[in-house]
């Protein structure tokens, strides 16, 4: 399969493009080679446990793919809440779901004690709220809705401990490749306390920053996902790469995700070049009409705008040339 041509690449509209990516992310973190190194890695009740025996024993059944509704009053398989309102719309985000949810069942424990893991691909970091209180929400909300299908009325002992885990391929600022925890902790109290970790360590915030710089970093499940994700490596090194050092076979169906994700990658890349450019020829036409006070027509004859892109250049300035 050939790279995504440039007339194609520019011709897609980057929030379209960003979507489909968000999309492929989702199908390559939800193999479970993928998800058993990152519960090893990032979930405490897995330290030390080997990465084939989580993926063959730890799994209770399919992982869902956007199928579980994040707010109380929207009926998924999971839940036996049914409220008047089915949906939650908004202008920017539609109907809001879990991008993956799946149990995992604790390795030697005399009960099955399920484990609810909400994997959150976050491609779009421009957002006028911290990922870490989405993720509050998350996690309260996959506690919530454990009433009425974990336990009844108030028997809240039996509530399952969460995690809502946080992927960010290009996070904003100096968060790049970290990985931070987030959980109910106590603090300071008077007189002597002696509660059961248990009783109280009921959910987990965990966010995973990266970039393509994490490729060549120590951290297994940074340079795992940062190879995974990445949009600007080669196709053949990051293959060698999952195959090499982390035993991840490239069967046709992830072989096919990793070309996407680079494809879609390319075409996005592609996009800004374009917007990036289209935004210094409409910079370069107002400061010609302000400083030689010419009409938008002559501004652009000047600097020798083809005829055909003249139109929608005037309409970004709202003229009529």
């Amino acid at each position: 399969m050939a790279s995504v041509p440039t007339s194609l690449a520019n011709s897609i509209d980057a929030s379209d493009t960003r979507a489909k990516l968000d999309a492929v992310a989702k199908k390559l973190i939800k193999h479970r080679i993928i998800l058993a190194e990152i519960l090893k890695e990032c979930v405490e009740e897995f330290e030390g446990y080997d990465i084939k025996y989580i993926e063959k024993n730890c799994f209770a059944g399919e992982v869902k793919v956007n199928e579980v509704s994040v707010d109380r009053d929207v009926p998924d398989a999971d839940s036996a809440i049914v409220g008047s309102d089915t949906e939650d719309n908004s202008n920017s985000e539609g109907l809001v779901r879990y991008d993956l949810v799946f149990d995992a069942i604790i390795p030697k424990t005399s009960k099955v004690v399920r484990l609810v893991i909400n994997i959150e691909i976050q491609v779009d970091t421009k957002m006028s709220y911290a990922i870490v209180t989405r993720g509050v929400y998350y996690a309260a909300r996959l506690i919530s809705r454990q009433k009425g299908t974990v336990f009844e009325r108030s028997d809240y002992d039996k509530i399952q401990k969460v995690y809502t885990i946080w992927i960010c391929p290009s996070p904003s600022g100096d968060n790049a490749n970290s990985i931070v925890e987030y959980g109910l902790k106590p603090t300071k109290t008077i007189g002597q306390v002696n509660e059961p970790v248990e009783n109280y360590d009921k959910m987990k915030i965990i966010i995973i920053s990266l970039n393509d710089k994490g490729m060549k970093g120590d951290n297994s499940i940074i340079r795992l996902l940062s190879t995974l994700l990445s949009t600007t490596e080669s196709v053949e090194k990051r293959k060698q790469i999952l195959e090499s050092e982390f035993n991840i076979p490239m069967t046709k169906e992830i072989e096919e995700e990793v070309l996407e994700m680079c494809n879609l990658g390319m075409a996005v890349e592609l996009k800004g070049v374009k917007r990036g450019a289209e935004n210094t020829t409409l910079q370069n036409i107002k400061n010609l009409m302000d400083s030689m006070k010419w009409t938008a027509q002559q501004a652009m004859d000047a600097l020798k705008i083809p005829k055909n892109d003249q139109a929608r250049y005037a309409a970004m300035l709202g003229t009529n040339n």
